[in-house]
């Protein structure tokens, strides 16, 4: 469990450093935002892809925390503490956008009319957090009952979340690739940090025998 969590600590740490490099490189972010966005913000329902990739990873998630609660799966404590992850990764982005106060884009880069309200802080990309941390949890815990092709559609639809945003207007690039980093490595680093435990719980959930045939105990600590 030690071992976990200086895992889970270097690669929040790592993280950290990585979200302030990509803060501190928006000038370029905000020179290829101006190159792109006035040619795609007016695109018909570019507003609403990255809405319906988001609820589209929610239904995943939704479905299989469903199949792995009806089949008493091992891997349930997974997704689980993968979907707790997915909140404080939120919570974090939430403390970061009123720390940074970074303005949208949409009112200092362009003028669009579908532009959040004022104090709706553009850093780090929300969206993103949620929707990468989302793909993480279930890619996470999914091995055994998503092909790689599944899989790889999961990882799309997260990606596909953050490019609307930034081609709706309403993000810089630097705020989305910020929110894909935190939603990935705090989701990951909660898993990590509390996998022994959450799978302890689910093997008592399901009752499922130990190697040698007989019950584990709920407390069976698994390094990670």
């Amino acid at each position: 469990m030690r071992r976990s969590s200086e895992r889970a600590g270097m690669m929040l740490i790592g993280a950290a450093v990585v979200v302030v490099v990509l803060y501190l490189l928006r000038g370029v972010s905000a020179a290829i935002y101006r190159a792109i966005v006035p040619h795609t913000s007016g695109l018909p329902g570019i507003g609403l892809i990255a809405d319906v990739a988001l609820l589209a990873l929610v239904a995943v998630f939704g479905v299989l925390a469903a199949q792995m609660w009806r089949t008493r799966s091992p891997y349930l404590g997974e997704l689980l503490m993968g979907g707790a992850g997915v909140g404080i990764a939120y919570g974090l982005s939430m403390a970061v956008k009123l720390l940074v106060g970074e303005d949208r884009p949409c009112r200092v880069e362009l003028s669009l009319a579908d532009c959040p309200a004022a104090g709706d802080w553009s850093f780090p990309s929300s969206h993103t957090v949620i929707a990468v941390g989302l793909a993480t949890a279930i890619v996470l815990a999914s091995e055994r009952l998503l092909s790689t092709r599944q899989r790889g559609l999961v990882i799309a639809l997260a990606a596909l979340v953050g490019l609307a945003r930034v081609l709706q207007g309403v993000h810089y690039p630097h705020d989305v690739l910020a929110g894909a980093v935190l939603g990935s490595s705090v989701t990951i680093a909660v898993v990590v940090m509390l996998v022994p435990w959450a799978r302890g719980k689910a093997r008592s959930l399901a009752g499922s025998p130990a190697p040698d045939g007989s019950r584990e105990s709920p407390a069976a600590d698994v390094d990670v």
